[in-house]
């Protein structure tokens, strides 16, 4: 009876046993599955930052994201200015109806690619957060293949940095048109205040130095 007994025993604790070892691996099943959860949760919301990152970096309202310290309070306050949906500074559109630095980017890009960028699909394309579906507004989400690839060209190539140089450019030839030409009446704006029409001017003169640079005519124009 007592050998029986102790087979018994034996059965039981083998049993629970089993029972704990499995409760032990679903535990540890569950906990790494949670983590995961968790992990690919935080790298999606971090592509999601980036995504925005990018996007505001090609349109010039940031520096490039690479620079951001990795950790730190600068980190965290970037990631909240520019990680998520910022419509284009309203401010930033002067009395001729352009923010004449997305303006001139559309300009930029056609020089260097070729490719025709309208300045209004830019405006359109600020303008929503979302997309008619309830869906987040992303320039890869293959419903703005336009601004993708000015996005991409931008990102890939670090042509912000020449975008700035040739900002500097078009800035520097206007301010010596000014000098050259005040006493002619030329009065004398912000670049940040140009009419598309000057900008326009500004560029061929630019890609062309035997292009006559008229802007006295434009202003008198009322442009």
């Amino acid at each position: 009876m007592m050998r029986k007994l102790s087979k018994k025993a034996k059965i039981m604790i083998g049993v629970v046993l089993l029972i704990i070892v499995l409760i032990g691996s679903w535990t540890g099943y569950r906990i790494h599955q949670q983590q995961e959860e968790l992990r690919m949760e935080q790298e999606a919301e971090l592509e999601l930052i980036y995504t925005y990152m990018r996007l505001h970096y090609a349109f010039a309202m940031m520096g490039h994201p690479e620079e951001i310290p990795q950790s730190g309070e600068v980190r965290e306050r970037l990631h909240r200015l520019h990680g998520s949906y910022r419509e284009l500074n309203p401010n930033a559109i002067n009395a001729h109806g352009i923010d004449a630095i997305s303006y001139l980017l559309t300009k930029f890009y056609y020089g260097h690619t070729g490719i025709y960028l309208s300045y209004d699909l830019v405006m359109d394309y600020f303008s929503e957060e979302f997309e008619p579906d309830g869906s987040l507004r992303l320039y890869n989400n293959g419903k703005h293949p336009e601004i993708e690839a000015f996005v991409t060209w931008v990102w890939e190539n670090r042509k912000r940095e020449v975008f700035s140089e040739y900002l500097d450019r078009l800035d520097s030839m206007h301010v010596n048109y000014f000098l050259e030409h005040r006493e002619q009446g030329f009065g004398f704006q912000g670049f940040h205040d140009l009419s598309p029409q000057m900008i326009d001017a500004l560029v061929r003169a630019e890609a062309n130095p035997d292009y006559e640079l008229d802007l006295t005519s434009l202003q008198e124009a009322g442009y």
